[in-house]
């Protein structure tokens, strides 16, 4: 059996070193995951910052070019309203001095581009006119022209990313455009030989044909149009044009319109580059109008989107939700409006250039991982050669201390001898303190014994005595009682009895009174002061009758606890009922109030006894020097509890004492008549048998309020038997 013993502790000296090592193989597995997974974790950080740096950066360009833009909305506003204005008022425009001046200026000029001989510097502030060859009188229209030149000279001074603006006479006669440019110049770019198929080509303009896109057929609305990308007549590659409709009244009259180059766009897209992401901008045919990787910066055409962008359908850009990140398989995409034009910004994200951005940010943290990893792996194994297997050998010695005679210390390492000869000279002192304490426990058992006969038998005396004073506060309380009822009797027995006597002597005289013959006068007396007599009789008997059933439904309940249903303002009457002689004597005023029917199915004895209790409480408390004694008792109902409150206009209780009023034998009147029981025995009933709560709150003059919480249906328990069962007994 020793040999099993001994094998068994080995093995579990064993199993704690497989657990040991089975931890530190864990703790290395462990130490490779956490670097993985942060690793992981760092990785996705830096993927979620990395897309919303790029978000951000999609909304400040966004902000760059709605600048941009708004600058051609309010140069063409300007324009248009220079050009109607010369229509509405034609009184402000130029007089016909102008006219003449430029007359004068142009001698030579062939008919088609009037001002092609202007001086240089008249040049660049008036700009060029190509008009047809059958063209009439337009001095009006040169007037109108000339209103809005200066506006049109001031934008392009201050904004050098207009290339041209220009204006177009819907009967196409005329056309304006500014900065001045060449007609021979215009001839080689629209590669024709005669000035009216050139004006033809300005005016579709690269298949967009302003007129018809701004005119009322398509513009119900006179809106700013945008044309679609396509390639300038005059040689300044691929654009867009900002057009606006010029109205005389309700009447098209013509179009304004600004041309901006798309390498202007390119160059806010491109002027903070963005390596791991690209901007584009596209309008609803798929176009594209502006590209942040120069798409456009070599194009002789149109650009179309799928040549640009790999993620993002046509269409789909303009559907989707401005500013919302849309994740495919192959990364990243959102889409952002750029007001009061046809356009979509688009931001796109491939995940194969972003995954070979985060790891180029990534790579270093991880090396530091790695090589964190690698040093903290070596200290770990060193703890573990150095310290933990020496440490489990000294665990197998000392799991082996107690069942082994011999302590003699094993071949060991020099440097652990030391905590080996320890655990020996441990165990040897604890052998010998257990040796010591089993004789001191053997001792202290036999006083212990002796000392609890002594305390059993002080204990049976205590709750004998217990016992006989809580019966003694039951009999005193019941002798107050049935003295108080009985004096209550006397009086209306009392009564009764000196009218029948009355009654009785009265039928004698009327007898005596027959025998000499019955006067009408004497027999009305008669009848009168019998009826008077048995109505005395009657009312005295009744309010005997009512005080025995009274105190006969309360000595019931007290002796028998039966558990029955009842309403609570009946409890309260019959208690006032009994209570009143004691009350009397006391001169104390008792009100009750129930504010609605309270239907309760529980133990009406023990709560009128509860009552009662309190009532003689405040009696013999409350009222020491008081003129105007009042006691309330008030019950209304709470969801599914009755409260019940017993307000007095007392002393109170003075603040040391209202945590004791409910422990056992505690009495202010200690030597006086009182034992320290009632309110003991009030609250083992509330909570015991009634499964209520109390709780009683006073302050010092002001008077004292006891305050019971009942459930309607009192609860079925084995603690209500004892509490029923140790009433009857006094305990």
């Amino acid at each position: 059996m020793k040999d099993f013993n001994q094998n068994r502790d080995q093995m579990s000296a064993d199993a704690l070193i497989s657990r040991h090592k089975f931890m530190f193989y864990g703790v290395l597995l462990l130490i490779v995951l956490l670097t993985l997974g942060g690793s992981f974790y760092l990785s996705k950080e830096v993927r979620v910052q990395e897309v919303n740096k790029l978000e951000h950066k999609a909304l400040e360009v966004l902000i760059a070019l709605n600048k941009t833009l708004s600058v051609s909305f309010d140069h063409v506003d300007k324009m248009r309203n220079a050009v109607e204005g010369a229509y509405r008022y034609p009184e402000l425009s130029p007089s016909q001095s102008a006219l003449t001046f430029l007359e004068k200026n142009t001698i030579g000029s062939v008919k088609n581009a009037p001002w092609e001989n202007l001086p240089e510097e008249v040049r660049q502030e008036l700009g060029q006119l190509y008009v047809r060859s059958n063209i009439g009188d337009y001095s009006f229209d040169l007037r109108t022209i000339l209103m809005a030149v200066p506006e049109i000279v001031s934008t392009h001074s201050q904004h050098k990313d207009f290339q041209w603006s220009y204006y177009y006479d819907d009967e196409q006669a005329l056309t304006y455009l500014y900065p001045w440019l060449s007609y021979k110049d215009l001839l080689v770019a629209t590669n024709t030989d005669d000035m009216d198929k050139a004006i033809d080509v300005i005016y579709q303009a690269g298949g967009t044909y302003p007129l018809e896109l701004v005119g009322p057929s398509n513009n119900s609305e006179k809106k700013n149009v945008w044309t679609t990308p396509y390639l300038d007549a005059g040689g300044k590659g691929m654009m867009v044009s900002l057009l606006a409709p010029v109205y005389n009244k309700e009447r098209f009259v013509g179009a304004v319109g600004t041309d901006i180059t798309l390498k202007v766009l390119d160059y806010i897209l491109t002027e903070q580059p963005i390596d791991v992401a690209r901007l584009t901008i596209i309008d609803k045919q798929g176009l594209v109008v502006a590209d942040s990787e120069g798409a456009l910066l070599s194009a002789k055409q149109v650009v179309k989107q799928e040549g640009v962008l790999t993620l993002v359908a046509i269409g789909a850009a303009h559907k989707a939700e401005h500013g919302v990140l849309n994740q495919t398989e192959n990364g990243y995409w959102s889409a952002y409006d750029l007001p009061n034009t046809p356009w979509k910004l688009v931001l796109e994200i491939t995940e194969e250039k972003l995954s070979d951005h985060i790891l180029a940010i990534v790579m270093p943290h991880i090396f530091m991982a790695m090589m964190f990893t690698l040093l903290l792996l070596i200290v770990v194994l060193y703890q573990h050669w150095h310290f933990s297997q020496p440490a489990m050998r000294l665990a197998h010695f000392i799991e082996g201390l107690p069942e082994n005679r011999d302590l003699s210390i094993p071949k060991i390492p020099q440097r652990w001898y030391y905590w080996f000869e320890h655990a020996a000279a441990t165990e040897k002192d604890r052998r010998e303190y257990l040796e010591k304490t089993n004789q001191q426990t053997i001792e202290l058992e036999h006083r212990v014994d002796e000392r609890t006969q002594e305390l059993q038998q002080a204990l049976e005396v205590l709750k004998a005595t217990q016992e006989e004073l809580v019966r003694s506060e039951k009999l005193s309380g019941l002798g107050s009682l049935v003295a108080g009822i009985a004096h209550e009797l006397n009086t209306p027995i009392g009564n009764a009895i000196v009218v029948a006597s009355s009654l009785k002597e009265f039928n004698s005289t009327f007898i005596e009174s027959t025998k000499e013959g019955i006067r009408r006068s004497t027999l009305d007396a008669y009848i009168d002061q019998s009826a008077q007599s048995a109505d005395s009789i009657e009312r005295n008997l009744r309010r005997a009758a009512e005080l025995i059933s009274s105190f006969k439904q309360v000595a019931v309940d007290q002796s028998s606890y039966q558990r029955r249903k009842f309403e609570l303002d009946e409890v309260l009457h019959e208690l006032r009922v009994t209570m009143t002689p004691s009350l009397s004597r006391s001169r104390v005023v008792l009100t009750e109030e129930c504010s609605q029917a309270i239907h309760m199915d529980s133990h009406p004895g023990p709560l009128t006894q509860i009552l009662m209790n309190l009532l003689s409480n405040a009696l013999v408390h409350a009222f020491t020097g008081h003129e105007h004694r009042t006691i309330e008792i008030k019950g209304q109902q709470i969801e599914d509890k009755a409260i019940i409150t017993v307000t007095d206009n007392g002393q109170g209780i003075a603040p040391e004492h209202i945590g004791k009023v409910f422990d056992p034998f505690f009495t202010t009147r200690l030597g006086q008549g009182g034992s320290g029981l009632g309110l003991n025995i009030v609250y083992n009933l509330v909570i015991d048998l009634l499964g209520g709560d109390i709780k009683v709150t006073s302050e010092l003059g002001q008077g004292c309020c006891f305050t019971l919480t009942l459930p309607l249906v009192a609860p079925e328990n084995k603690t209500s038997e004892g509490a029923v069962e140790s009433m009857r007994d006094g305990g």
